[in-house]
């Protein structure tokens, strides 16, 4: 037993002593070496060992200049790729670098130091080169140069029912620009030309479902308000549930982030807000000397110019950044054309009288009031080819407010009084000249009562909003209605391009119990081929007021 304990003694005390001798002789050469590169480093297999800063810098400098212009290689299984560094941005950090070969030896644990100085007589040590290179161009390259890749299908963010959901990523199949970017993190010690080996499989998507939905969440906040617009100075506003409608995420090189999809909302704030701006004047007809003339309209302003989506997009990105708005965002206007260009209008053919007719009153009595206001609201209407002009669609119902009065009436058989009285005479005086202007009559009716002044079975009259007094026109021109009246008579004539003559051929009355019904035959003639067609129209009379016709 004592001469086990003497023994053990013995070689404690030398192990102390080998230690203290070891930790004397590091202290001693790491003191000396103070300010300089340690023993046995190697950069990319250069000796830089007790360089100290501004020699250490220089051979770095040359180095870094190594890596210039040498192919990058990354090899994958199944094929990889060779590119210029310039293109993902390599470099050797410099700064970077020297300061990981001055630290060798003098951070970590004083025991791992010491190991390293040991081990140091026995290999080098080779710090890494550190490099630099841009994360978003690796990406970028890696999906342009690696040909068999399936790409990944990163989260997004849609519009669904007027809220925003998100919708997940899909993996795709390649090389992954992660791994690349990890290969070459451990690629520095071996210096140039660079060469990375990485495995092909899985490509995840860059980003994930949580950063989409710090979208959602982030786009819900930036619409819950609807955004303020003007138009040409006039003041609207965009719902939040369509300002979400327009937003996407965007994925891209930089990062995850929503933006406005600028083409749909520029189309759709012009349906949105059709009537912010300024109307055109639109193109129009007169008549001098009763001959028609064009007078050309000019354009209005509407809603709005193809870079209103990009002024949408700039104020919710405010809006996402928790920028307070400035006030209301002026959207650019565009023309807002006539409906009717001056080309469009002379291809009408409004040239000439195709039909007129005129009706006499007793002057100075309220029921004139109306017919000259209701001749005024319908001069200048222009019928084109094909359509139908409805006097009640037009004008509206008759009020005190639009500047109707009071007048005889006839309601039900029975003369009474009401606003708008005398328009009737207006009605008869159109029907009698769209009647020999041949065109034709989808909706019209006779007074119930004959009125010695009107033609007998020839004429109609109008309430709202039935009866009604719609004109078609038929023919491939324009049709003007222009009315002109003096204190005792109306006349309404139209203006187009003669196709055909109508005149009134027949008429026959026949009784309905003790009423009249009166059918007047009318027979064009049309000028293109000379064919004629025959048609009538109808009227109904009571004998007296108050009497039923059934």
């Amino acid at each position: 037993m004592r001469r086990a304990r003497r023994f053990f003694l013995i070689a404690l005390a030398l192990v102390v002593g080998v230690t203290t001798l070891v930790v004397a002789a590091w202290a001693l050469d790491t003191s000396r070496s103070d300010g300089k590169v340690a023993r046995s480093v190697t950069v990319a297999g250069k000796d830089v060992s007790g360089l100290d800063r501004a020699e250490l810098a220089s051979v770095i400098t040359d180095l870094a200049g190594s890596y210039r212009g040498q192919p990058l290689r990354v090899d994958a299984p199944g094929g990889g790729f060779t590119i210029d560094p310039a293109e993902i941005g390599l470099a050797v950090n410099e700064r970077a670098t020297i300061d990981a070969v001055l630290d060798v030896g003098r951070s970590g644990d004083p025991v791992g130091r010491i190991s390293g100085w040991v081990t140091s007589f026995l290999h080098d040590r080779e710090p890494a080169v550190v490099l630099a290179v841009d994360r978003a161009a690796v990406y970028r390259v890696v999906a342009e140069r690696d040909k068999d890749r399936k790409p990944p299908t990163e989260p997004k963010v849609r519009s669904e029912k007027g809220r925003l959901v998100t919708v997940d990523g899909v993996p795709g199949l390649g090389i992954d620009p992660a791994s690349v970017l990890d290969a070459l993190s451990r690629s520095g010690a071996n210096g140039a030309p660079v060469e990375v080996a990485v495995e092909r499989g899985p490509v995840p998507p860059r980003f994930d479902v949580v950063d989409a939905a710090r979208l959602v969440s982030a786009g819900e906040a930036a619409t819950e308000a609807p955004l303020a617009v003007t138009v040409d100075g006039q003041a609207g506003e965009v719902p939040g549930a369509k300002l979400r409608s327009w937003l996407r995420s965007v994925s891209d090189d930089t990062g995850i982030r929503l933006a406005v999809d600028t083409v749909k909302a520029t189309d759709e704030l012009a349906r949105l807000l059709p009537d912010l701006g300024t109307p055109a004047v639109e193109t129009s007809f007169t008549v001098v000397d009763n001959a028609p003339h064009i007078v050309p309209g000019t354009p209005g302003k509407a809603c709005c110019a193809p870079d209103a989506g990009a002024q949408i997009d700039a104020a919710l990105k405010a809006r996402l950044a928790g920028r307070a708005a400035g006030g209301p965002v002026a959207l650019p206007d565009k023309p807002r054309e006539p409906n009717l260009t001056v080309e469009e209008a002379t291809a009408l053919g409004v040239k000439e009288v195709v039909g007129t007719f005129t009706t006499n009153h007793a002057p100075n009595q309220p029921r004139v009031a109306n017919i000259h206001l209701i001749a005024d609201m319908v001069r200048g209407q222009l019928i084109q080819p094909g359509t139908t002009f409805s006097v009640n669609d037009f004008v509206g119902k008759r009020t005190e407010e639009k500047g109707f009065v009071v007048d005889h009436v006839i309601e039900d058989g029975k003369f009474t009084e009401s606003v708008g009285g005398g328009i009737s005479q207006f009605a008869t005086t159109t029907f009698n000249a769209a009647f020999f202007a041949g065109l034709e009559f989808p909706e019209y009716q006779s007074h119930s009562l004959y009125i010695s002044r009107y033609p007998f079975g020839r004429e109609a009259t109008l309430s709202f909003p039935h009866p009604d007094l719609k004109i078609r026109n038929p023919s491939p021109y324009g049709v003007l209605i222009w009315p002109t009246y003096t204190g005792r008579s109306l006349t309404v004539t139209l203006f187009s391009t003669k196709w055909v003559e109508a005149t009134q051929t027949n008429q026959t009355k026949e009784p309905r119990g003790p009423c009249t019904r009166v059918r007047t035959e009318r027979t064009r003639l049309y000028l293109a081929d000379g064919t004629t067609k025959v048609d009538s129209v109808q009227a109904l009379y009571r004998p007296a007021e108050g009497v039923d016709c059934t």
